[in-house]
């Protein structure tokens, strides 16, 4: 059964990750999220900076040039207050499409203790996914393909600086 199960969802999951691939409509999984895709593609440097999780989600994206050309530094994190933290990191190669596509994606919980030394539990690593820049809703769409199809696409709007986050153990 638990075979039958794995084959189900293995399945799924890849039905979710071929639609970013599957032409001119783009349709994320069982989320309902649609975005037809433009003849634009977002230049790399349009990628920089910090970006919000659509409607005050708590996901905050950081992506900043790595130093190889065409190689972009990604960071998500959770807005949560320290000392405990979920953070994705990965580092993505610009496409010819116009899409910033990972294959090294680690997701961790980071736990920061009160003397400055940082634990890291790791959840998974070599995950893979894709960023792409919707210019018709004018939204950047990351697909984590090792998180379950439900789960797997997250939207963000371009934003500034987040503010510094508060230590719970010193407050």
């Amino acid at each position: 059964m638990k075979k039958i199960f794995l084959v189900c969802l293995l399945v799924l999951s890849f039905l979710g990750c071929t639609t970013v691939f599957a032409g001119n409509n783009v349709t994320q999984g069982n989320s309902g999220i649609t975005g037809k895709k433009s003849y634009e593609v977002l230049n790399p440097e349009g990628y920089e900076g910090y970006w919000a999780e659509k409607a005050d989600g708590p996901m905050v994206m950081t992506i900043t040039p790595a130093d190889e050309s065409g190689w972009y530094d990604v960071s998500v994190t959770l807005r949560r207050a320290l000392p405990k933290k979920d953070l994705y990191m990965m580092r993505a190669l610009y496409q010819n499409d116009g899409s910033l596509y990972y294959e090294n994606g680690l997701y961790v919980i980071r736990h920061s203790k009160k003397n400055g030394n940082v634990k890291d539990k790791v959840k998974y690593k070599n995950g893979s996914g894709l960023l792409y820049y919707s210019f018709d809703e004018n939204v950047l769409y990351w697909t984590d393909y090792t998180l379950p199809p439900e789960k797997n696409v997250r939207i963000f709007l371009k934003t500034s600086a987040p503010e510094p986050e508060k230590n719970k153990e010193t407050d």
